[in-house]
């Protein structure tokens, strides 16, 4: 199999091309699978600022290094923009100098990421040479999963959001029927990842996320929030990390408005006030902050609506728009007394994160791609296990048969023996089992005699399993079949073999 990382986001792309993409997103996954792209799997990550897919193109991963040192499906691969064939990602933003990657040479161009990023095009209503689309494969498609797992790639380095955004992204391709196995493999590890990055480091502190920059620039116009009424438009993910990052900073008088019944549920949950569906204008009036994060793809706030209010009480009203796909009329701010910040105003904003907490991120990353990866050549034996087991099995259950006596069913089952004497049951109904007599050896049941083969079995293997777990980490998978075809046969391994390949 082999593993693909394609994105599209902010270090690449303006957040108004993020956007569309973001749009659409909707129903990717499964038309990924459906596409002639040969996929096996897909999942599809879409936040604020970015576009992710991470696909299985079910192919054996390409492991030949080049005279650079850096294997074929290593090589990132970028679509659609003539010159990013030919300019490393650094010089569209440097790369924090922690960052344990090697230098990018010149990218290939990837016929799979041209033709995903010519369908990303067509989906969003871009000309496919507007849509700059960078991927991966192999090594460096697990190390990127697991730098944005833990906010490496995020617009605000550190920010937490994104795992949470990992995990409903699996839940809704696993709800779509677009996850395969390997998938599923790699996002629980970048799961771990981010779990150790947050524990271990100080990265993910308070403040590193697009809404704590968010609403502390928004606080930097207006008085302390405790003081200020604050109005949060929509019910989202984003909603609710709003809400908790509000109170950290002291607001204790938030009201949430949607335009459907959503908002009395979400404000329950969090003893808010909720806005009845037709008080928006009332409730925008009585603001001081208004946060927005719909992001349905057409602005709620208009300037007809906002020209329309009262004077605010500190003679300016603060809207944040946290919606990549924007809530709130490019209009409103030319009109007077509104302060208007959205993610342009963020991105330019995000505090620069400390480099010897990047760093020691960057190590757990590297840390665990290189487990991550061990554990993987681990697994590429098991076809190799199965079958000897399968062999193993196959020559007990002979002996089985072996110990029976002839018209012997299998243990459970009925039984149907002729004669008597030694070794011999006897039919149902013809009486009593005979006793062992004087001197004579006691007779042990049949299916005793089958749990001990079967011990013997385990015992037999538990050695050739270690070891050929073992030769797969160590990348002695071809030392360790030579060696087991001389044992059991090469047409066994070459089976085997054949079988994983399949799979």
């Amino acid at each position: 199999m082999a593993i693909h990382f394609l994105s599209a986001d902010h270090r690449h792309l303006g957040l108004d091309v993020v956007a569309r993409l973001g749009a659409a997103a909707p129903q990717l996954g499964p038309d990924l699978l459906a596409a002639p792209l040969g996929l096996r799997g897909a999942l599809v990550l879409s936040t604020c600022n970015r576009l992710s897919l991470l696909v299985d193109t079910g192919e054996e991963e390409p492991g030949v290094a080049g005279d650079d040192g850096v294997t074929g499906g290593d090589r990132a691969a970028a679509a659609g923009d003539p010159a990013s064939s030919s300019a490393p990602p650094s010089e569209a933003q440097p790369a924090p100098h922690c960052d344990p990657r090697p230098a990018w040479p010149q990218a290939d161009r990837d016929p799979l990421v041209e033709a995903v990023a010519a369908l990303l095009a067509e989906r969003s209503g871009l000309a496919a040479g507007d849509l700059r689309l960078v991927g991966s494969t192999g090594q460096e498609a697990y190390r990127e999963l697991f730098a944005t797992a833990c906010g490496l790639h995020s617009m605000v380095v550190g920010e937490r959001q994104i795992a949470g955004q990992l995990r409903r992204a699996q839940r809704a391709a696993a709800a779509e029927g677009t996850l395969s196995t390997p998938i599923i493999r790699a996002v629980e590890r970048a799961s771990v990842v981010s779990r150790r990055v947050a524990g271990e480091t100080a990265l993910a502190g308070r403040g590193r996320s697009v809404v704590a920059v968010g609403l502390d620039l928004a606080g930097s116009h207006l008085p302390a929030l405790s003081q200020c009424r604050v109005l949060l438009v929509g019910t989202g993910s984003y909603a609710g990390a709003a809400v908790g990052a509000l109170r950290e900073r002291g607001a204790g008088r938030i009201s949430v408005y949607s335009a459907t019944d959503r908002a009395r549920a979400f404000a329950q949950e969090r003893g808010l006030q909720a806005v009845p569906p037709g008080g928006l204008g009332e409730a925008l009036a009585r603001a001081d902050l208004v946060v927005t994060c719909r992001g349905l793809g057409a602005p709620v706030l208009t300037a007809e609506l906002m020209e329309a209010l009262e004077p605010p009480r500190y003679g300016l009203r603060v809207v944040l728009d946290l919606a990549l796909t924007r809530d709130v009329e490019p209009a409103v701010a030319d009109l007077p007394g509104i302060i208007h910040l959205d993610l342009d105003h963020v991105q330019a904003c995000v505090p620069r994160a400390a480099d010897q907490e990047v760093e020691g991120a960057w190590r757990i990353v590297e840390d665990e791609l290189v487990d991550f990866e061990r554990s993987l050549a681990g697994r590429c034996m098991g076809p190799v296990i199965a079958g000897l087991r399968s062999r193993v099995a196959r020559a007990v259950e002979e002996e089985v048969v072996r110990l029976r006596p002839a018209g012997t069913a299998a243990a459970g089952g009925p039984r149907d023996h002729g004669g008597s004497g030694p070794g011999r049951e006897r039919a149902a109904g013809s009486g009593p089992e005979p006793e062992a007599g004087p001197g004579s050896e006691p007779m042990i049941p049949l299916a005793q005699a089958e749990q001990a083969l079967h011990r013997l079995a385990a015992r037999l293997l538990h050695r050739p399993t270690v070891q050929a777990r073992r030769a797969g980490e160590a990348g002695q998978q071809e030392a360790y079949r030579e060696a087991l075809a001389l044992v059991i046969g090469s047409d066994v391994v070459q089976a085997n073999i054949d079988k994983a390949d399949m799979t």
